[in-house]
């Protein structure tokens, strides 16, 4: 299927180890009926048999999905998938490069990291756009106005730009599709800024 290019929108997810990257890609492959999933999927993109053991992305991995998968023109979302551990930071950037918005993961307990830092200024550096997320809002312990308030003072962005998710549940992952769509620019649009 050929896209328009204003359709198209190149993202990754960046995140601290642990923070739910895998899974949130997961989710988001469910929502876009990716292979027709008809039951949950988990760690699709984690294809290494050490990734699957030590539950860590290694390997830099890409999968093209359509949004909505109903529609006759869908938007075609890249998901490049990049490694979650620090020291893989190097392939983080090259992925990166490729792209025009991020993910910015936060886990609703943990807050920003040492290394959602580090990749935050990376996707900075490379004038990305992006997308505060808070991952895991379903837990009972989840300190959400606390990891709010963090990224607030991190992005300077506000309150209201900030997505809310269950990466496990899939609770708002179709909101965040929507603000993917929305937000990140298509290849064509970052070219002309530039």
């Amino acid at each position: 299927m050929l896209a328009k290019t204003e359709k198209i929108r190149n993202f990754s997810i960046i995140a601290h180890i642990d923070h739910g990257k895998s899974t949130l890609a997961d989710r988001i492959l469910e929502l876009t009926n990716f292979k027709n999933s008809k039951q949950t999927l988990e760690r699709v993109l984690d294809s290494l048999a050490l990734e699957q053991e030590k539950g860590i992305t290694i390997k830099l991995n890409a999968v093209q999905l359509y949004y909505p998968p109903e529609s006759p023109e869908p938007y075609v979302l890249n998901l490049i998938d990049t490694p979650g551990h620090f020291d893989f930071h190097y392939e983080v950037s090259r992925s990166l490069a490729t792209c025009e918005g991020v993910i910015l993961l936060v886990d609703a307990i943990k807050g920003i990291q040492a290394q959602t830092l580090t990749y935050y200024e990376i996707a900075r550096q490379q004038e990305l756009k992006i997308i505060p997320v808070i991952n895991k809002i379903d837990l009972p312990h989840a300190q959400i106005e606390k990891v709010q308030n963090q990224l607030i003072e991190l992005l300077n962005c506000a309150r209201e730009d900030i997505c809310l998710i269950s990466a496990k549940t899939g609770k708002n992952i179709d909101l965040l599709l929507e603000k993917i769509i929305a937000e990140i620019p298509s290849p064509l649009e970052r070219k002309v800024k530039s």
